[in-house]
């Protein structure tokens, strides 16, 4: 028994044992950090199946919402007199894409209409011209389950449908054909077909109704955050400033670099972390780990010998070879590969600002700039009589690049997909991916302070006055 107690003891005795050990705790205390910090980034090691798409802001912003269009609903004359309707010479004209949906309780376009209009002040309301698109062929007002409230309740400047809006020559063709598309679920090139032309056709109808300089589109399941007008109008500023740069050139095709391009094509109002995360995955081989280790540990393994040549012999002694082991060939590594593994999103974010951006995913929300905006719809109606057309989401990608036009990103990010079920051909637990962990973290009484200070900042005090009397 004594020699085993003798020998435990001159193990932990060992430089290089109680280095080991060292490591150990703090992988240890790392690795519950982690799972209680880096949960909700899908591409981290940490990221919780079960609890990574719980909902914190979004849950209390559509509470708002849904509050707001329930009163609104209730008495229509009460959103005139504290909104109003958009004024003569809005600044953005939005139109929200919807399609009903094989979904019981409240359909998701009544959240967003509720999150676009929500403590919104009224001097936004007149710069923001808000069309409803219900999508659906060839009955909206049977297909889609809001379809006959919104056209009844006068508290958006246009709701319209293919109905409503094609041209009596090719109106019955079109929507014969749209409908076929529509309704073969498992030909996945025919619905997009139909989304792509749907994304055009939205996009058409603003430039040819309003003078708006910008045209915002958003899918019908999202959510808006609070002040998320005012905040859009002032990234736009940051835009115009940021094109105006005599260093900027004219646009050529493909030479969209940072930088580059003296016009731009979108602003994007929601990303998903997993686009833009480390672009190797968890592997120690990823991201070049193998190759960052070596370059790291080398250096050090000649730093800690020469330093232990300097140092007393009573120091000197705690740098032995199994230490030396321990550090650079373990612990510089394994370091290494966590700091990756951990996330980028989780660990590092997306600091707030305006800046272009050749990643992103999806588009639920995307603000254009007018100047472009009948060159793509004209693009993407020519893209959706193909067979193959491409997906909505990639051809302006492709427009920009064509054509040289940058794409630029606002962070945070004002949207959040709150889509559970999808209305295309995506699985439902893939629609529920498309996500952003950090809308999640606004604060409801910080965007609020932010809210009334962005308002004054662009419509003066009265307005800002104004809505802290609301």
């Amino acid at each position: 028994m004594i020699d085993r107690t003798r020998s435990a003891s001159d193990a932990f005795s060992q430089p290089g044992v109680r280095a080991l050990l060292l490591l150990l705790a703090i992988v240890s205390l790392y690795s519950i950090y982690g799972s209680l910090y880096f949960y909700r980034d899908p591409l981290s090691i940490f990221f919780s199946e079960e609890h990574g798409f719980d909902r914190f802001y979004s849950a209390t912003r559509q509470a708002e919402a849904d509050e707001f269009l329930d009163a609104v609903m209730a008495n229509p004359d009460s959103a005139k007199w504290q909104l109003g309707k958009a004024g003569p010479n809005p600044l953005i004209c939005a139109v929200f894409i919807t399609v009903g949906r094989d979904m019981v309780g409240r359909h998701y376009i009544d959240s967003a209409v509720g999150s676009f209009l929500a403590n919104m002040s009224r001097a936004e309301r007149e710069t923001t011209h808000l069309k409803l698109f219900f999508a659906d062929v060839p009955n909206p007002d049977t297909q889609h389950k809001s379809y006959a409230k919104f056209a009844t309740a006068n508290i958006v400047d246009e709701v319209f449908t293919y109905n409503s809006t094609l041209a009596d020559k090719e109106k019955e063709d079109k929507i014969r054909e749209l409908a076929l598309f529509a309704k073969d679920r498992t030909n996945k090139h025919a619905l997009e077909r139909k989304t792509v032309f749907d994304y055009a056709y939205a996009l058409d109808r603003c430039v040819q109704t309003t003078d708006a300089p910008y045209i915002a589109l958003f899918e019908g399941d999202i959510l808006l955050a609070d002040g998320w007008a005012a905040r859009t109008l002032k990234n736009l500023q940051t835009v115009e400033r940021m094109m105006a740069d005599p260093r900027r050139r004219d646009p050529k095709k493909g030479e969209i670099e940072p930088g580059r391009p003296n016009a731009w094509l979108y602003l994007r109002l929601f990303n998903q972390e997993r686009s833009f995360g480390w672009s190797g995955g968890p592997g120690f081989r990823s991201n070049n780990v193998h190759i960052i280790s070596v370059a790291v540990a080398v250096p050090l393994l000649f730093v800690l010998l020469i330093a232990r040549r300097q140092l007393p012999r009573h120091l000197a002694r705690h740098l032995d070879g199994w230490t030396l082991l321990v550090v650079c060939g373990i612990a510089v590594p394994l370091f290494i590969w966590l700091f990756y593994a951990s996330g980028k999103a989780a660990l590092i974010g997306s600091p707030a600002g305006v800046r272009e951006e050749w990643f992103g995913c999806c588009n639920q929300a995307l603000v254009y700039n007018r100047a472009y905006s009948k060159g793509l719809a004209n693009y993407m109606m020519t893209a959706s009589r193909r067979e193959s057309p491409g997906r909505s989401d990639m051809l302006p990608k492709q427009f920009a690049w064509d054509h040289g036009l940058a794409r630029i990103s606002a962070y945070p990010m004002l949207a959040q997909h709150a889509g559970r079920v999808s209305a295309i051909d995506t699985s439902d637990d893939e629609a529920k991916r498309v996500w952003s962990m950090a809308f999640e973290d606004f604060r409801p009484y910080k965007l609020a302070n932010e809210h009334i200070r962005d308002v004054q900042e662009l419509f003066g005090n009265e307005a800002a006055e104004q809505m802290r009397r609301q």
